[in-house]
């Protein structure tokens, strides 16, 4: 599987899969970019937990916004890995609101 690895401002890397990719570009440019733009902002607060996947929710605003899960796992001396990114429900979202599991933008 091939994976796209990310630099950002703070020196820290993580890794898309090619899934995540692909998912990605089945989004309207400004629909990408939000999603990118709200990893990039995430990636020094996700807890690191080895040998188990999590999941962080995440919305794009708009007229109608569209909320999302990605799941990643971050391991400790490893880069955060994203695999999965879907769309899921308000209730789903806020769910993972109360869970203190989003991605603050």
């Amino acid at each position: 599987m091939e994976s796209l690895q990310k630099y950002t401002e703070a020196e820290r890397f993580y890794e898309l899969d090619e899934a995540v990719l692909d998912t990605l570009e089945k989004l309207t440019l400004k629909q990408h970019t939000q999603v990118i733009l709200q990893i990039d902002s995430c990636i020094g607060t996700l807890e690191k937990k080895n040998d188990l996947s999590q999941i962080v929710a995440g919305i794009i605003p708009g007229r109608e916004p569209i909320y999302y899960g990605l799941r990643y796992v971050n391991e400790e001396e490893m880069t955060p890995y994203f695999f999965h990114l879907f769309k899921i429900t308000l209730d789903e979202y806020l769910d993972l609101y109360n869970l203190n599991k989003i991605i603050k933008s």
